[in-house]
């Protein structure tokens, strides 16, 4: 039998996605230049320990985005990956203009 969730569990749920979906994205955009830089390398235009300090600081960046979703106020990481995925309602830019405008956030309707 197939549990149905409650509105309040698919809210979450939906809420996950996107935070799922931002992390994804800033995990990846973390991880392009590298996947570049080891590109150049098997080519032998960078030399490999060059490569190995661009994992390096790969690692301390992943390092921060981790912090970032494990130690920020969940309202607060939904409200930034929704205004990062250009997913923000009208509500949440009512209720939260001082920050998003703190973020750099501008109302383009």
């Amino acid at each position: 039998m197939v549990r149905k969730l409650t509105p309040k569990q698919q809210k979450r749920q939906q809420e996950s996605e996107i935070i799922d979906e931002y992390h994804k994205l800033i995990t990846e955009e973390a991880l392009e230049p590298l996947y570049q830089s080891f590109l150049e390398w098997k080519s032998g235009s960078l030399p490999y320990f060059e490569l190995t300090e661009l994992i390096h600081q790969f690692h301390k960046k992943n390092q921060e985005i981790y912090k970032d979703f494990s130690y920020t106020e969940h309202k607060e990481l939904l409200l930034l990956a929704k205004m990062k995925l250009g997913r923000l309602t009208e509500e949440d830019i009512i209720d939260n203009k001082w920050l998003l405008k703190r973020w750099g956030y501008e109302d383009r309707t």
